[in-house]
C-alpha cells in the first residue's frame, strides 16, 4: 500500500513538472507551442491506440510523420521519445482507456515493443525522405516534386508493416492470425495514414497554429472514436464468450453428482469467467470446512456480497474485520443460496493485482453462484440418498446372504452397492471384490446381457429412467454342470419417486426347466405308448370285420390291448395319487401264487415271441400277504415285462417266491419276490435312479430319458404296502429286482 502511494505521487509530480516546463518553454521559444501541441497529440494517440496484442493500430503514424514534416527528423524523434516517456509516467490518467475489454492492461515490455514499432519506421522513413531531397518544414514547392514524399510513404509503410510482424512474433501469437486480422490494418496505418500527415503539415504551414489546432482536435476525436469503437466491439465479443462459458459451466456442473467433483469444476469455471489468484468455495455445514476468516464470516452472517479493494478496504478496518493471510489487494465474497437458505460462500482474491472486479464481473459471478448452488444442493441430496441407501443395504445384507436367489443392485453410476454370495458366484468373484465397484461389460455378459443391452441400460440409469426389460433365461456353468438362470430387473425408487438404482434378481430354475422337459417327455411317452395299442386294436378290429370266423381270437387280442392301455393309465393316475399322499391300496389278506400264475399266463406269449425262457419258482405253503391284488398284479407285470424288455433272445427271466420274516410282532410272516434276468444289468452308479420317473437304462448302461414310469409305479406301490424294493446284480449276470410284502395283521386271525 505504501509503495503504491509513493509511486502515484511520483507520477503526478512528473506530470506537473512536465506541464510547468512546457509552459515555461512556450514563453521562451518561438516553436514551443507547436512542439507542445505535437507532444500532447502524440501522448493522446499513444494512449488511444489499440493494444499491442491487437496490432497496435491507431493514429500514431499520422502524428509522428506530421512531426517529421513540420519539425524535421531529429526533432520528431526526440519529441516522440519524450512523449512516450511522459505517457508511461502518467499512465494512471489513462487507466480506464488501457482496459482492453477483458480488464487487463498490457504489460511494460509489449508497450515498449510497440513504441519501437512506431519509432524505427520513423527513422527509416525519415532517412529515405532526406536522402531523396525532402525538406522540413515541408515547403509548398515540395508538392511539385512528389518523389521524396513517395519515398517517405514507401519506406515508412514497408518498415512499419515489417516491424509490426516482428513484434507480433515476439508476443508469440499465431502468425496466421496476424495475416487475417492485423496485416490489413497495419497496411492502412502505415501507408494510407501518411497522406493525412502531409495534409496536417500543409495545414500548419498554410494556416498557422490555429488551423493546426483544429487539425489536432480532429485527430484526437478520431483516435478516441477508433479506440471506443474497438473497445465496444471487443467488450461485446468477450461478453458473448463469457455467456457461452457460463452456459458450458452450468452443463459441466450438471454432469456429475459427486460433491468434490462439483466444487472442483465450479472453481475451474469461475477462473475461466473471472481470473483470480485464489478461488475458494466454503460450505457452511461441512465438517471438513476450514475455519473461515472475518471477511467470509461477515458474508455468511449477513448473506450479502462483500467487495473490497484499495478504495474501500477501510470498511473492514472500521468493523474490526481481520483480513485473511496473505492479505489480498482485492477480495470478493458472494453468498451461495439454495431454496432461500445460505449454504456457503464463494470467495475470490487477487493478491498480486490491485485491479478491482468490475460490475460486469460481479454479474457473471452472481450467475455462476446460482448455478454452483444448485449443483451443490443436488450433489448433497444425492449423497444423502446414497448414504440412506447404504444403511438400508446393511440392514438387508444379512437377509440377502441367506437367499437361494442371486440379488444384485446397480446404482445410477453403474456401481454395485448391494450383492449377495450367489450373484457373486455367477460373476466369478468374491462379494468383497465386487462391492462398490462398477459392473463391467464383461461381467454383464456373465449374467445374460449383450454388450449393447448393457450399454443401453447404463444410459437409462445415468439419466434416472425406468429400465425397460423383460425376464431373460440364460445358461451358465455352475458347480460342474450347466444351469438355467432366470434374470429379472426392477427399478428402486426414492421416497420422491426418483430412480436411485436397479435391482437384478437371478434365480436358478434348472429344476423347473428339467420338470418342463419331463412333462414334455411324458406327453411324448403317453402319445407313443397309447398310439401303439390303439393302432393294434384298430388293425385287429379291421381284420375281425374281414374274417368273421376268427372273431373270437381277434377279439381276445383287442381285449388284451385295451387291458394294457388301462393298466398304463391306471398306473399313471396311481403314481400321481401316491405322490400326493392319497390312499390307493385297498389291502386284504391274499395269496400271491394264483396272482403270479395269472400274470405268467399273460406274458408267456410275449416271451415265446422273443425266444426268452420265462420261469417262476413257487413253493408250497407260502404265507398270505396283506395287499391289493390289482395293484400287485401290475407290479408283477411291470417287473417281468422289464426283464423281458432288456433280455436278449435265448436268455431267460426267472422268478421265485420265498417266505419273509414278519414285519413286526403284530404281523404274520410275509413273502419275498425275486425276479432275475440275463440282460446287461444296471451299473452301480445308476441303480439308485432306476426307480425315478422317466428313467431307464439301455443295453449299454447309459442313462436315458424315456417312458420309465413302470419301475416308478412299482416302487411307490410296494412302499404303499409297507414293503421294500431294490435292485442287485444277479449271480449269473444280469439284474435281479427284489421286493418284500408284509404278512397279514395277527388280529385278523
Amino acid at each position: 500500500m505504501k509503495h503504491t502511494q509513493i509511486r502515484q505521487i511520483a507520477q503526478w509530480s512528473a506530470l506537473f513538472t512536465t506541464l510547468a516546463l512546457a509552459l515555461w518553454a512556450a514563453t521562451q521559444f518561438r516553436e514551443a507551442p507547436q512542439l507542445i501541441l505535437l507532444g500532447l497529440l502524440t501522448i493522446i494517440a499513444l494512449n488511444f491506440s489499440l493494444p499491442p496484442q491487437q496490432g497496435g493500430g491507431g493514429l500514431v503514424p499520422v502524428v509522428v510523420v506530421s512531426s517529421l514534416l513540420m519539425m524535421g527528423l531529429e526533432t520528431a524523434v526526440i519529441l516522440f521519445l519524450a512523449a512516450f516517456i511522459l505517457a508511461e509516467l502518467t499512465h494512471p490518467l489513462w487507466a480506464s482507456v488501457w482496459e482492453d475489454g477483458a480488464g487487463r492492461r498490457p504489460s511494460r515490455w509489449p508497450r515498449i515493443g510497440q513504441g519501437a514499432v512506431y519509432l524505427l519506421p520513423l527513422l527509416i522513413g525519415g532517412a529515405v525522405y532526406q536522402q531523396m531531397g525532402g525538406l522540413a518544414p515541408l515547403p509548398n514547392a515540395e508538392l511539385d516534386n512528389l518523389a521524396p514524399l513517395g519515398g517517405l510513404i514507401g519506406g515508412y509503410g514497408a518498415s512499419y508493416l515489417l516491424f509490426s510482424a516482428g513484434h507480433w512474433a515476439l508476443l508469440k501469437r499465431p502468425f496466421s492470425q496476424f495475416l487475417t486480422n492485423t496485416a490489413l490494418s497495419n497496411i492502412a496505418y502505415g501507408f494510407l495514414a501518411l497522406p493525412v500527415a502531409v495534409l496536417g503539415s500543409l495545414t500548419f504551414l498554410s494556416g498557422g497554429l490555429p488551423a493546426f489546432i483544429i487539425f489536432a482536435l480532429g485527430i484526437t476525436v478520431l483516435s478516441v472514436v477508433i479506440r471506443l469503437s474497438w473497445q465496444r466491439r471487443r467488450t461485446l465479443e468477450q461478453r458473448l464468450q463469457q455467456f457461452t462459458t457460463l452456459n458450458l459451466a452450468g452443463m459441466a456442473l450438471r454432469e456429475t453428482l459427486d460433491l468434490n467433483a462439483v466444487l472442483e469444476r465450479a472453481r475451474q469455471q469461475i477462473h475461466k469467467l473471472v481470473p483470480a489468484d485464489k478461488i475458494d468455495i466454503l460450505l457452511l455445514d461441512e465438517p471438513t470446512t476450514p475455519p473461515s476468516d472475518d471477511f467470509t464470516r461477515w458474508v455468511a452472517e449477513h448473506g450479502r456480497v462483500l467487495d473490497l479493494d484499495q478504495g474501500n478496504m477501510h470498511f473492514a478496518a472500521q468493523r474490526a474485520l481481520t483480513p485473511p493471510t496473505p492479505a489480498p489487494k482485492i477480495w470478493l465474497g458472494i453468498p451461495l443460496m439454495a431454496a432461500e437458505q445460505l449454504i456457503g460462500v464463494m470467495v475470490l482474491q487477487r493478491i498480486t493485482s490491485a485491479k478491482p472486479f468490475t460490475h460486469w464481473n460481479r454479474e457473471l459471478l452472481l450467475a455462476m453462484a446460482g448455478q454452483a448452488s444448485a449443483a451443490i444442493q443436488n450433489a448433497r441430496l444425492y449423497s444423502r440418498t446414497d448414504e440412506a441407501l447404504a444403511r438400508r443395504v446393511e440392514q438387508l445384507q444379512a437377509l440377502l446372504d441367506g437367499m437361494q436367489e442371486g440379488v444384485l443392485m446397480v446404482d445410477v453410476n453403474g456401481r454395485i452397492p448391494l450383492i449377495n454370495p450367489f450373484a457373486a458366484t455367477l460373476l466369478r468373484q468374491p462379494v468383497a471384490a465386487l462391492h462398490r465397484t462398477s459392473l463391467t461389460v464383461d461381467q454383464a455378459l456373465l449374467i445374460g446381457y449383450t454388450k449393447q443391452d448393457w450399454q443401453n441400460h447404463l444410459a437409462s440409469l445415468a439419466s434416472s429412467q425406468e429400465p425397460q426389460t423383460t425376464p431373460t433365461l440364460f445358461t451358465t456353468p455352475l458347480t460342474g454342470k450347466s444351469r438355467f438362470i432366470l434374470r429379472q430387473e426392477t427399478a428402486v425408487h426414492t421416497a420422491t419417486g426418483q430412480v436411485m438404482g436397479w435391482l437384478i434378481l437371478l434365480r436358478d430354475v434348472t429344476e423347473e426347466q428339467e420338470l418342463a422337459e419331463q412333462r414334455a417327455d411324458l406327453t411324448r411317452m403317453i402319445v407313443h405308448d397309447l398310439r401303439n395299442p390303439l393302432t393294434t386294436m384298430l388293425t385287429t378290429l379291421q381284420l375281425a370285420a374281414q374274417r368273421p370266423h376268427d372273431t373270437d381270437a381277434l377279439m381276445g387280442s383287442v381285449q388284451q390291448g385295451a387291458t394294457d392301455m388301462l393298466d398304463m393309465v391306471d398306473s399313471l393316475m396311481d403314481i400321481n395319487r401316491m405322490e400326493a399322499g392319497q390312499p390307493v391300496v385297498e389291502a386284504e389278506a391274499m395269496r400271491l401264487p394264483p396272482l403270479v400264475e395269472k400274470v405268467l399266463g399273460r406274458l408267456r406269449p410275449l416271451a415265446a415271441q422273443k425266444q426268452i425262457t420265462l420261469h417262476f419258482d413257487i413253493p408250497s405253503n407260502l404265507p398270505a400277504v396283506w395287499g391289493d391284488a390289482e395293484i400287485l398284479r401290475r407290479v408283477l407285470i411291470n417287473l417281468l415285462d422289464n426283464g423281458l424288455k432288456f433280455t436278449p433272445a435265448g436268455g431267460s427271466v426267472n422268478g421265485r417266491l420265498q417266505p419273509e420274516p414278519p414285519l413286526s410282532p403284530n404281523h404274520e410272516p410275509g413273502v419275498r419276490c425275486i425276479i432275475q434276468d440275463t440282460g446287461p444289468g444296471v451299473p452301480a452308479e445308476f441303480r439308485e435312479h432306476v426307480f425315478d420317473r422317466y428313467t431307464r437304462t439301455n443295453t449299454g448302461g447309459a442313462q436315458v430319458r424315456g417312458a420309465g414310469l413302470g419301475l416308478t409305479f412299482c416302487k411307490l406301490a410296494v412302499e404303499e404296502h409297507n414293503g421294500r424294493i431294490w435292485i442287485e446284480n444277479a449271480p449269473n449276470g444280469g439284474s435281479q429286482f427284489i421286493f418284500t410284502l408284509p404278512g397279514a395283521p395277527k388280529e385278523l386271525f
